[in-house]
Formats: structure tokens, C-alpha cells, sequence
């Protein structure tokens, strides 16, 4: 009976550890789904903006807020045209909406976000997903920074 106790005991704290995220995928997380549902809602670009410098500008880029700027990122890269097949059906008619360039011209600051976002001395994001057996994060993170050019 203790062993089985302990077993799902070890259960429950493995599934909270990861409750958030399901999947390796730029919206595969609970806090890039809460930032799309925002942004898809909002009237301008400025959530996409504020997601980046928010990355931008902090010492230590906690998940969520890392999770946030990749989602913009991949906003991003849609408006130039190069859109992740697995980017909301909301986000995709919220991007079309937002005026030429508008979202093209925050490419440069994606493409730094994502550098941080990559870097484990300044993303909790990243060390999470170093931590336990191997994934696929690093390059889904590698084929958005790609698809946001140089």
C-alpha cells in the first residue's frame, strides 16, 4: 500500500511540474494560449511589442513571459509571411488584420527576444526545457529564429 502511495504521489508532482505545457510547440503552453486569446482580441500591435520588450528588458526572462514572447515572435513571422502551420486560426485572421508592416518591422526585436529566450543564463524557459530527457523545444526555437531571417 506505501508503494503504492509513493507511486502516485510521484505521479501528481510530475504532471504539476509540467502542468502548463503539453507540448514542445510555440502554443503548445498555457501561457502563449493566454497571450494569443489577448493579442487575437486587441486592436493593435502593441501586445506583441509589449511581450518582446518584456523580454527584452528583463535580467531573467521567467517562463511565462518567455512563453509570451515566442508566441509574438511567431506573430511576427507570419507577418512576413511565414507563418508556423500551428499558429491559431485567431491569430492567423488577427495578423492579416494589423496594418503592412506594422508587425514586419519588430523583427529585429524578435530575433534578439529569441536569442535570450535560447540562452540559459537568462531564460527559466530554456532550463526547463534542458532539464530531463531529450525534446524537440531547441528546434522549434531554431526554426522560428530561421523563419524570422537575420
Amino acid at each position: 500500500m506505501r508503494t503504492l502511495v509513493v507511486l502516485l504521489l510521484s505521479l501528481f508532482v510530475a504532471a504539476s511540474a509540467r502542468a502548463g505545457a503539453w507540448g514542445e510547440g510555440s502554443f503548445e503552453n498555457d501561457d502563449a494560449l493566454d497571450w494569443a486569446a489577448e493579442c487575437s482580441h486587441s486592436n493593435g500591435t502593441d501586445p506583441v511589442a509589449q511581450a518582446l520588450r518584456t523580454a527584452l528588458d528583463a535580467k531573467y526572462i521567467e517562463a511565462p513571459s518567455a512563453s509570451a514572447a515566442v508566441a509574438a515572435a511567431e506573430v511576427v513571422a507570419a507577418a512576413l509571411g511565414k507563418p508556423s502551420a500551428k499558429l491559431p486560426a485567431d491569430l492567423q485572421s488577427w495578423v492579416r488584420r494589423q496594418p503592412a508592416g506594422s508587425l514586419s518591422q519588430l523583427a529585429p526585436l524578435a530575433r534578439k527576444v529569441l536569442a535570450r529566450v535560447q540562452d540559459p543564463k537568462t531564460s527559466e524557459l530554456r532550463q526547463l526545457w534542458s532539464e530531463g530527457k531529450a525534446n524537440g523545444w531547441a528546434r522549434v526555437i531554431a526554426d522560428l529564429a530561421a523563419r524570422l531571417g537575420k
